[in-house]
């Protein structure tokens, strides 16, 4: 069974939202771009922005689709097929809404090489936000 999410990448000045998954499930403990599960019949994009509404309280504005990437979660060995979205426009403050995740912090591209992140989810960081010199 493949698991087919919506997946955001959400950045203000230079630097990216990630939020540390409280799960034991799923990428158990790990950070993480927001998003999640599309429901039957439905367009990533609409998936996105319910899932950013449902975990951050925000509401996206022309998310930019940046490609499908596949992975599996190293936690349950589940393959995952994830739409993913660069985000850099959306009403409300970013804030914890569920429980999905137990922090939310604001990290500059460089650090996130030092964080317990998917390898595909680094790679689309240093993509699509430029590293300082």
């Amino acid at each position: 069974m493949i698991h087919i999410t919506a997946t955001g990448l959400i950045a203000r000045g230079g630097r990216v939202l990630l939020g540390k998954r409280t799960s034991t499930i799923r990428f158990a403990g790990m950070w993480d771009a927001f998003g999640g599960h599309l429901v039957p019949c439905e367009e990533p994009s609409t998936a996105l922005t319910r899932e950013l509404e449902e975990e951050l309280g925000i509401r996206v504005s022309r998310p930019r689709f940046l490609g499908i990437y596949e992975d599996v979660d190293p936690t349950s060995k589940e393959l995952f097929r994830h739409y993913l979205f660069f985000v850099t426009q959306w009403a409300g403050v970013p804030r914890i809404a569920n429980t999905e995740h137990s922090e939310i912090r604001w990290f500059p591209p460089e650090e996130v090489d030092f964080l317990d992140v998917a390898p595909s989810i680094k790679a689309a960081i240093h993509q699509v936000l430029p590293t300082k010199p």
